[in-house]
């Protein structure tokens, strides 16, 4: 599902089957193939955890079933050596002297990146964050993410509920300390029979939506800190219609002289660990890079054929930007977007035939989706915010110190991305206080 593509066309493929991906890292590094087989004990280890705590609340752990996992750790020294490293160091550091091959360190660099920002301490764990793909592999859902939608919207109408799609919230009405419904961009009102599950960021929702007479100070501070995006990068995302096939026609001529895989399917990153650490240190400055940016691509159409017509191509790229760069967006975006488009080509035949696109910089995914600083994951996915610190410490299970107002988004535990479990148990907090 994941590989790390070079200039050169060479590819690095991340299968399911940890054997299989230890032969594939040995093209490329003998040392990084055993050096992954030593370190998937920790890599084991987090992941697993992850998947013990993420289906409950964050305070009511399963303690029996942690204490156990804790334990093995007592008999495992290289997995606790490995384990209190990651905790140690930030994730360029840790892929730094873990790894020796370009391929190796600019894979992981990019997909750290993407779950929390880099250059934070303790986002060494994120070595362990392609263990997801080799414990249960990766599954898609037909039709793409809208698919997904629907399939939703038809669970909630079904029950008789309603979706209102352009009907922006202005504010939370309140009754003293009580959320008792929204209003509606241009005046109105719409009343909750129980309470307000909100899904968008926790910024926004205690930031923006509650009057300014329901917060003090120190409650103002606590949503004004938290973390996202904190270290300056941000995505810029574009989104292709291609009248044509596509291709990666140097990957394909290299991938050849070694097996038949079909690299259309995988979703590629490019870079390496020193270009990722430059782009940083340029983003902190609001500064664009002056090489090929770092790319992450995928044909979408090619591992499901219903979201584009046949020989016809859906394609999405996403890259790193500053979060602010000098000048700002309205006068950088267009040349932003031109270096992106022309390293993409580097990689990329076809899309030349492009019959649209649509660009997200920062900015765009701020103002469009709610997202603070352009952070999907609403919250950054560092250590310190997670389980009852996510979002902030005293607002960890769902709970707002506002009755009928509950954070269901993915700045909420167990973390954002496609998992659905802060919305489930959000919703299951919000009944259990309503019975």
């Amino acid at each position: 599902p994941y590989g790390w593509m070079g200039e050169d066309g060479e590819t690095l493929l991340l299968h399911k089957s940890f054997e299989r991906t230890v032969e594939e890292i040995r093209y490329f590094s003998p040392k990084d193939a055993q050096t992954y087989i030593d370190v998937r004990g920790a890599i084991d280890f987090v992941m697993g955890g992850l998947e013990s705590i993420m289906p409950h609340h964050p305070a009511q752990l399963p303690k029996t079933m942690l204490a156990k996992k804790l334990l093995t750790l007592a008999t495992d020294r290289k997995t606790r050596k490995v384990l209190m490293r990651m905790l140690s160091v930030n994730a360029f550091e840790m892929f730094s002297e873990t790894f020796e091959s370009e391929a190796m360190r600019g894979l992981w660099a990019f997909w750290a990146c993407m779950f929390a920002p880099a250059t934070v301490q303790a986002s060494g764990v994120f070595l362990s964050a392609f263990g997801s793909v080799h414990r249960a592999g990766i599954y898609r859902p037909v039709g793409g993410m809208s698919g997904m939608i629907r399939a939703m919207e038809k669970v909630l109408t079904t029950h008789g509920g309603e979706i209102r799609v352009n009907h922006k919230v202005e504010q939370l009405l309140l009754d003293g300390k009580t959320v008792k419904g929204v209003r509606i961009v241009g005046g109105q009102e719409l009343f909750a029979r129980e309470g307000v599950l909100a899904n968008c960021a926790p910024q926004v929702v205690l930031g923006k939506l509650l009057p300014d007479s329901a917060k003090d100070d120190t409650f103002r501070k606590k949503i004004d800190f938290i973390p996202a995006n904190s270290v300056a990068v941000a995505p810029f995302k574009i989104d292709y219609a291609v009248g044509g096939p596509l291709t990666y026609r140097k990957a394909v001529a290299k991938r050849a002289q070694r097996d038949d895989m079909d690299v259309r399917k995988t979703t590629f990153m490019t870079g390496t660990l020193e270009q990722h650490i430059a782009q940083h240190k340029a983003a902190l400055r609001g500064e664009n890079v002056d090489f090929r940016p770092p790319l992450y691509f995928a044909i979408m159409s090619a591992n499901d054929a219903s979201i584009a017509p046949k020989n016809q191509d859906v394609f999405y790229l996403y890259v790193n930007t500053p979060i602010n760069p000098v000048g700002g967006w309205e006068a950088n975006k267009t040349a932003y977007s031109q270096q992106i488009r022309e390293a993409v080509s580097f990689y990329v035949d076809g899309l030349d035939a492009e019959i649209g696109s649509i660009e997200h910089c920062p900015k765009d995914f701020e103002e469009r989706f709610g997202a603070p600083n352009g952070a999907y994951f609403h919250v950054d996915m560092i250590p310190s915010r997670m389980l009852m610190n996510r979002p902030a410490p005293g607002l960890g299970g769902y709970r707002t110190p506002f009755e009928g107002l509950y954070l269901a988004g993915a700045g909420s535990h167990p973390s954002g991305g496609v998992c659905g479990w802060p919305g489930r148990l959000a919703a299951e907090t919000a009944m259990k206080d309503r019975r």
